[in-house]
């Protein structure tokens, strides 16, 4: 083997997952290489004391728990009656209906249409239209008369 092996190949030599010739090189290059001798101690030592620590229980029988739940009679639930549910909501949308009501009644009427024409008006547009287009030159100016 004429590079290390990686710590995927490294670990499954140690658990006996590797194929055979896989694993004939790997013992070959751990008897001429001590950094990856050292690697695979320490792993072995790892897995060593991962297999010494006792499986903790956990401190509630969960199964048994959720099955005493499971098992025991549910708490009638009264349900309130469908009008105080809805009471809020139907209130408070009967509250902005005749809120709006009373302020579209207290607008004044609409101004005649001869003096939406008097309004003064506000040239915002240059003498060129957008891209300098234009088919006739009396098209590229707004004529606006302000009184």
């Amino acid at each position: 083997m004429t590079e290390h092996p990686d710590m995927e190949a490294l670990s499954a030599y140690l658990d006996g997952e590797s194929d055979p010739l896989e694993s004939r090189c790997i013992a070959a290059h751990l008897a001429v290489c001590p950094r990856c001798a050292t690697v695979v101690r320490d792993l072995q030592a790892i897995s060593q004391g991962l297999r010494a620590l006792l499986p903790e229980q956990p401190p509630v029988d969960l199964a048994a728990r959720v099955g005493a739940l499971l098992d025991s009679p549910r708490p009638a639930r009264q349900r309130p009656a469908r009008w105080s549910k809805r009471l809020p909501v139907v209130a408070g949308a009967a509250a902005s209906l005749l809120f709006g009501v009373l302020i579209g009644s207290a607008l004044p009427p609409e101004p005649p249409a001869s003096a939406a024409l008097s309004l003064n008006a506000l040239a915002v547009l240059g003498s060129a239209p957008p891209g300098a287009l234009c088919a006739r030159p009396e098209s590229c100016y707004l004529k606006v008369t302000l009184k």
